[in-house]
């Protein structure tokens, strides 16, 4: 039974693990250690330039049932492995190759969107950095979307982008704090990257996020 299907309260978030093995585990872990009912890989778990770990990624991401959706570096590496496995057969290429395509460029739990960059159904869409260190991206992404909270990566930085009556605000997110977000606002989450250090928790019940440094 994966995520969607239970009724989760706590949700591990990771995004932009970018090959980075030790890294993911060590998120996991600490995922684990928090309680979450199961976890959410919001892109980039694979890396164009790191191929070499995409296997273990991989085996590590189902091995503790972890969704994913489609970052860009997932897209292009997915890309290269199936010309590559239609070529010369290779069985453990085309498995690779097989788990990048069935991963969506959205998933959607109740007024919750997961997704790499932009929440739409196309392959540009987790190419285009919602943060540019300003709300104009932002504030038009709110009036496309209806979605009360979209959680997401690629920019890295993790920040918070909050809209209230009309206005929308750009806030910093400081580590191992929880952040209540009032559910008459929306949001959009950009979760820290795997890689440098970060993951995140969002609970439901109290609709509450958090930043978490895992070193």
């Amino acid at each position: 039974m994966s995520l969607f299907d239970s009724n989760p309260k706590r949700i591990g978030l990771l995004a932009d693990s970018h090959g980075d093995l030790k890294s993911t585990e060590e998120s996991i872990r600490v995922l684990r250690e928090r309680g979450v009912d199961g976890m959410i890989h919001l892109g980039d778990f694979s890396d164009s330039m790191r191929t070499d770990t995409l296997g273990a990624i991989v085996d590590m991401l189902e091995a503790n049932g972890i969704l994913a959706v489609m970052g860009n570096n997932d897209f292009m590496v997915g890309n290269t492995l199936a010309e590559m496995a239609a070529h010369n057969g290779d069985p453990d290429r085309s498995r690779l190759a097989a788990f990048i395509k069935s991963v969506p460029m959205t998933r959607v739990l109740q007024d919750l969107c997961f997704a790499h960059s932009l929440p739409f159904e196309m392959f540009k869409s987790c190419y285009e950095p919602i943060d540019n260190g300003s709300t104009e991206r932002a504030q038009s992404l709110f009036r496309e979307t209806s979605h009360r909270i979209l959680f997401c990566g690629h920019s890295h930085f993790p920040v918070l982008f909050r809209l209230r009556g009309g206005r929308v605000s750009r806030e910093n997110v400081l580590p191992d704090r929880r952040i209540s977000l009032d559910p008459s606002d929306r949001y959009i989450v950009v979760v820290g990257a795997v890689e440098e250090g970060e993951c995140a928790l969002y609970d439901l019940e109290s609709s509450s996020y958090e930043r978490i440094r895992i070193f």
